[in-house]
């Protein structure tokens, strides 16, 4: 057993922990403060651990009491053996994620990770070819990858089912640039935005070219502030970063970086964590006052504070949610009531004022903004409202989809026979071509909700409230 060195503390109780496990990576980002080629070098020639010690390695953390793991590199998806070390400590009760550029995350891939893996975060720089290829983001042979393919890439992982996050280190090429059509489209719970780090034996030979000063990366982070309506944005200059993570490298070991330079720990399967954690200097407040601690469970154990639900016309989004609210306790609201009361401020009836909406976008936006702050501002609250995934960020989002023919056989038993299909048609149409113009959104798009409900064959809206308390209750599935 090794001993502590002179830089032995108190044991830090940061509860959760980043395993740098693979030091191979695709890209050749020039920024990138973890390229560990000193490792390599010194006592790592593979740039990884065998597959059983990097199990045990896992295993060490979660028994050491960390909650959360965040599997990163070099290029973690490169390991032939991630699906088992994310099986490990999903196991072993941690909550899982993955940092990675994305290149490797066919449906296949996606699919094996599913089962044990919580959240992908997602490092997205640029979304300009010149600007990836000057920093690196880029395979050597392939090129960088397209808009298009960042957008397909979000929708496979919110088509298997993955809690999505951004990571975007702001530097010199791409502070000047605007993300917000991206993120808006993507919707990430979380949007992490690093200022460009220095470590000295890590990214020395470029990264003068590519840092930003603190006032910089602010402006960077204030030019995309609207955007804290649809995402929690993190931003992490470089003095709130070092010092304020706890890894392990590719060898197994603690490392920090608070004084500019990696700093490593024995090898965690020679002395255990307890001893090798002691040799680091983590700085506790620090990570609180980053923000280290969040719920990175949310919504996935209980029943969640908010809950919104879309659907078409007919579809009996605003019944359901009643009886949801009912059953749970919870407040009731919908975007109806502050709809109807804008066109009566106006002295139009609703339907003259849906068509004035589409043919002035911003009246919509006004009416949005001021409701979603509303539903932000409470807990445990139903929300009747067709682009609460796009406005409530959290919540847990419930679309149900009807067919034209039953949405109009529904309308007629109701009684409401001046409604007919080509009435039912225009107004659905109307809806997304309002959304459209005011947000470049199709709300009907299954990726926007964490459970989708085919209504048609259900008689009461009693049986659509149990299939949503049920998949609530166990959300791994997407539709119902």
């Amino acid at each position: 057993m090794g001993k502590a060195s002179a830089h032995q503390k108190a044991e830090s109780m940061i509860p959760s922990v980043n395993f740098h496990l693979w030091q191979p990576c695709n890209m050749r980002c020039k920024f990138c403060y973890a390229t560990f080629q000193d490792v390599k070098r010194s006592i790592l020639p593979k740039g990884h651990l065998p597959k059983e010690q990097a199990i045990d390695v896992v295993r060490h953390l979660a028994a050491h009491g960390f909650q959360k793991i965040t599997f990163a590199g070099g290029e973690p998806t490169l390991c032939p053996w991630l699906p088992d070390l994310v099986r490990t400590a999903k196991e072993a009760g941690m909550t899982t994620m993955i940092v990675t550029n994305g290149s490797r995350l066919s449906d296949a891939y996606l699919a094996a990770l599913r089962p044990h893996l919580d959240w992908i975060a997602l490092s997205i720089d640029s979304l300009d070819e010149a600007t990836n290829t000057a920093i690196g983001r880029a395979e050597p042979g392939r090129g960088t990858i397209a808009t298009e393919g960042y957008r397909a890439l979000v929708d496979r992982v919110k088509a298997h089912g993955f809690r999505l996050k951004v990571n975007t280190v702001v530097n010199r090429i791409n502070r000047k640039e605007d993300l917000s059509a991206f993120i808006t489209y993507a919707r990430p719970e979380r949007w992490k935005l690093l200022q460009a780090l220095p470590i000295l034996g890590q990214n020395d030979a470029h990264i003068d070219s590519l840092t930003v000063t603190e006032a910089e990366f602010e402006a960077f982070v204030e030019r995309h502030a609207a955007l804290e309506a649809i995402t929690r944005i993190v931003p992490e200059t470089n003095a709130q970063v070092r010092g304020s993570y706890v890894m392990v490298d590719p060898a197994g070991r603690f490392f920090e970086n608070s004084e500019g330079t990696h700093r490593y720990s024995l090898p965690i399967l020679e002395v255990g964590t307890h001893i090798a954690m002691q040799q680091m200097g983590y700085d506790d407040e620090k990570f609180e006052e980053r923000g280290g601690v969040w719920d990175w469970n949310g919504s996935r154990t209980g029943i969640p504070a908010r809950i919104t639900l879309s659907g078409a016309v007919a579809s009996g989004k605003s019944t359901v949610g009643k009886l949801l609210a009912e059953r749970l306790g919870y407040g009731f609201t919908s975007i109806g009531n502050a709809t109807r009361e804008a066109a009566q401020a106006r002295g139009m009836d609703i339907v003259t004022f849906q068509r004035a909406c589409v043919a002035d976008p911003e009246m919509d936006r006004q009416i949005d903004r001021a409701f979603a702050a509303q539903c932000n501002a409470q807990e445990r609250l139903v929300i009747d409202y067709r682009l609460g995934f796009h406005f409530v960020p959290g919540a847990f989002h419930i679309f149900l989809r009807i067919a034209e023919a039953a949405a109009t056989e529904r309308l007629r038993h109701a009684g409401r026979n001046g409604e007919s299909h080509h009435t039912l048609r225009e107004r659905n149409a109307t809806f997304q071509r309002q959304f459209q113009q005011a947000y470049g959104l199709d709300y009907t798009e299954a990726r926007h909700y964490d459970l989708v409900v085919d209504v048609d064959g259900m008689h009461t809206p009693e049986e659509v409230l149990e299939v949503i308390i049920a998949h609530m209750k166990t959300p791994t599935l997407k539709t119902g």
